[in-house]
């Protein structure tokens, strides 16, 4: 049951609205920075290692174990401290709508009273309700391991940048999946860094030009993704 879960957790079937967004992708690719296979891994590794491991991947894990503790108030620090993180606007409403939406169907995955009470503050706009949060919070109710949280949290990352090239018309379906199999060992580096990194040390992403070109896919009039 806890595999089941945790495979629904990081289906793109799931109605949260990931997969709406692009990490500033779709910039990147219009200022012709992003226009082959190898700048596209380049793009999904830097925003890995140098963005979500020490910000969301990070937030998964510390509210796994706020979870585990019985801590509604560390689980509010942990998305207090997450919400301050997030850059650029785009990517903060992206996290929060994202959220927003698992935490509704918090119920599906398992009933907690401290999940039950932190989706209820979500809904009342009391927290933030950052979706990697949301993420690791159900993780530890449906008794999915830390690891795995963070692991599922740090691939939706990757899948959801790749599914956006296809759609971008950079990459093909099959080659998506081939590129999402080489990125593994990234994706593990990605989660061991988040499971040592605690809370004061969580950061904002480092990289920059994915930061800079979400700002700027924000401005743009005729866009296919939210972010």
């Amino acid at each position: 049951m806890r595999m089941l879960t945790l495979m629904q957790l990081s289906d793109s079937a799931l109605p949260i609205g990931r997969h709406a967004h692009a990490m500033g992708l779709e910039r990147l690719i219009r200022d012709g920075r992003v226009q082959t296979r190898e700048t596209l891994r380049e793009m999904v590794v830097s925003a890995l290692i140098h963005g979500a491991a020490r910000s969301d991947g990070t937030a998964t894990a510390l509210a796994h174990g706020a979870v585990m503790a019985q801590d509604l108030a560390a689980l509010r620090g942990v998305d207090a401290r997450l919400d301050l993180l997030k850059q650029t606007p785009s990517a903060q409403a992206a996290s929060r709508r994202c959220g927003s939406r698992l935490a509704a169907m918090a119920t599906t995955f398992g009933a907690q009273a401290l999940l039950t009470e932190y989706a209820a503050e979500i809904a009342a706009q009391k927290s933030p309700g950052h979706l990697s949060v949301v993420s690791g919070a159900i993780a530890a109710t449906a008794g999915i391991d830390r690891e795995h949280a963070v692991l599922c949290e740090m691939r939706g990352v990757a899948s959801m940048i790749l599914s956006a090239a296809v759609r971008l018309d950079l990459l093909a379906s099959a080659a998506c999946q081939g590129m999402l199999a080489e990125l593994s060992q990234h994706i593990v580096k990605a989660t061991r860094i988040a499971l040592r990194t605690g809370l004061e040390e969580m950061s904002c992403s480092a990289a920059a030009g994915i930061e800079v070109a979400a700002m700027r896919h924000a401005r743009d009039d005729a866009r296919l993704f939210a972010s």
